[in-house]
């Protein structure tokens, strides 16, 4: 109650005159910081002048965006220009959510920013004024409406210049705020973790993974049963499983509160892990191929652990198997673990667990059932050898295609694909304006399935003239290296792991996430 009687006391307010400061290229006060930067310290008439506006807010007090709410007064620019100039176009940084006594309001309570272009004209003279007023209200406990002029004098040149260091600094530091925000979606938290099962599920799928989980049930499936060892076994194996996915559960989220931006798959960012995972595939591939053998050789001592062994190695094998899986994302797995980029604590943890206990229901049926898995299969034999030669060959490849994974964090290769355009937030963010179709692919080369969908899809003919027909730009975003920027960009859409494809078809703001499996039918019917 009492704040809609403050409700009518700040329209009152806003009719009042407001205080004019004059301030050159500031402003500033003990609410906020008001810093004008020109990309150009000199005009010249066949050059688009770019200015930001940067408000930095202090001790507690915030201000109204473009879309205040219920309560409020959007922040205003205007702008008087020498005769002949032309405003082209102005964007906002993103706003937040305030909410008071149920009453919700958007604004900015840490920083804003304000991007114009503008475009000049040859005038008489050597010099040309540009001012701005600014006008905006400064909210906590109560509200105040302020407004300041900023000005700067503008000499006139025909020579060529160079983006000033200052607007070089302020221009990468807006990039993150002018990322596109995703559309609020309600998912509910039991199909958050049916997600994440059936993700899990299909995650034992990927050709890095499926060889060494086939090998390890046929061998349980042909070796004597015993309904207890095998239960036993099988019970290790999720063990090892669930508490590998929590363990990467936890490094992740300690990580995220000290200020890293991290997703799923963050370790193969680290050339020590993925040196660490080309031995242990290179491990595996000789013994696949019978030119290595790990056997223990006190076996005969210890024969009487034996058990306790075969236990031990059930629940490494389950542990290891998560970590080999962290090259992939299943379909669904990406929704399931971006929720946990806003859940707190006791929905973050559920989510990894159910992702789990999906990833390790396959083998763990085999080891529970094994004789209903040896009546599909012939009886032991050659072809249980010629099998295992045969599924050393995705191990060997997955090991090449590591070792390539780590040439190219050593020594980064430059983009020679012209069609192609780096990662660019505020590039994006402007041609969205202008509603032009952009394309955004998130990507690593430690990903498995952004390799297969661009040598299936993204570099195929059928999306090549999609391409051109609609004069669709390309963003690659590779996130081989670790990059704050691209984990924050991939936050910004609800995702914290790739790949992740993002289309806006120029018509409006709003943009559509392709599956992650890609196709090039799959790409006609979204992108068309």
């Amino acid at each position: 109650m009492m704040l809609k009687i403050k409700a009518l006391i700040f329209f009152l307010i806003i009719s009042a005159i407001s205080p004019v400061y004059a301030a050159g290229t500031s402003f500033e006060n003990d609410k906020l910081n008001l810093q004008l930067y020109p990309n150009f310290e000199q005009i010249n008439p066949n050059r688009n002048l770019q200015i930001f506006l940067r408000f930095k807010m202090k001790n507690g007090w915030h201000i109204y965006s473009q879309n205040p709410g219920e309560i409020g007064m959007p922040t205003k620019v205007y702008w008087m220009l020498p005769e002949g100039y032309q405003q082209l176009e102005e964007s906002w940084s993103n706003d937040e959510v305030f909410e008071n006594d149920g009453i919700v309001q958007r604004g900015y309570g840490d920083v804003a920013y304000y991007k114009t272009t503008i475009n000049p004209q040859k005038t008489f003279g050597n010099n040309a004024v540009i001012k701005a007023e600014v006008r905006w209200l400064a909210c906590k406990e109560e509200c105040v409406p302020e407004k300041a002029e900023l000005k700067i004098n503008f000499p006139i040149t025909e020579r060529d210049m160079m983006p000033t260091m200052q607007w070089q600094e302020i221009s990468a530091e807006a990039k993150k705020w002018f990322l596109p925000r995703p559309p609020e979606v309600n998912i509910g938290l039991w199909l958050v973790l049916l997600m994440a099962f059936v993700g899990g599920i299909i995650l034992n799928f990927m050709p890095c993974i499926f060889p060494i989980l086939a090998i390890k049930a046929i061998s349980l499936s042909q070796t004597s049963y015993s309904k207890y060892k095998n239960r036993m076994e099988s019970l290790f194996y999720t063990l090892g499983v669930v508490i590998s996915f929590l363990f990467m559960a936890s490094v992740l989220l300690i990580l995220r509160k000290h200020g890293e931006y991290l997703g799923w798959g963050f370790q193969l960012q680290s050339p020590v892990f993925v040196t660490v995972m080309i031995i242990i595939f290179a491990v595996i591939a000789l013994m696949f191929l019978d030119v290595l053998s790990l056997n223990n050789p006190f076996a005969d001592k210890l024969g009487r652990m034996s058990f306790k062994n075969h236990l031990i190695s059930s629940f490494m094998t389950g542990f290891l198997a998560v970590l080999i899986a962290s090259p992939c994302t299943a379909p669904f797995m990406g929704v399931a673990v971006g929720y946990t980029l806003s859940a707190p604590v006791y929905l973050y943890y559920p989510v990894f667990l159910v992702l789990g206990l999906g990833y390790a229901l396959p083998f763990a049926l085999a080891g529970l059932f094994p004789k209903k898995i040896a009546k599909i299969l012939p009886r032991p034999g050659k072809w249980m050898v010629i099998l295992k030669r045969i599924f050393a060959i995705p191990v060997i490849l997955t090991c090449v295609w590591l070792m390539w994974v780590l040439y190219n964090q050593l020594i980064p290769q430059k983009n020679n694909d012209l069609l192609w355009k780096n990662y660019d937030a505020l590039a994006i963010s402007e041609l969205v304006e202008k509603k032009e179709p952009v394309f955004v692919d998130f990507t690593a080369k430690w990903c498995i399935t952004c390799l297969v969908n661009k040598k299936a899809a993204l570099q195929s003919e059928e999306f090549r003239k999609l391409v051109e027909n609609h004069k669709i730009h390309l963003f690659r975003a590779d996130w081989t290296n670790n990059s704050e920027e691209i984990a924050k960009a991939l936050e910004s859409y609800g995702r914290n792991s790739i790949p992740l494809y993002v289309y806006y078809n120029g018509k409006s703001k709003d943009y559509v996430l392709l599956p992650q499996i890609l196709t090039p039918g799959v790409l006609e019917e979204y992108l068309r």
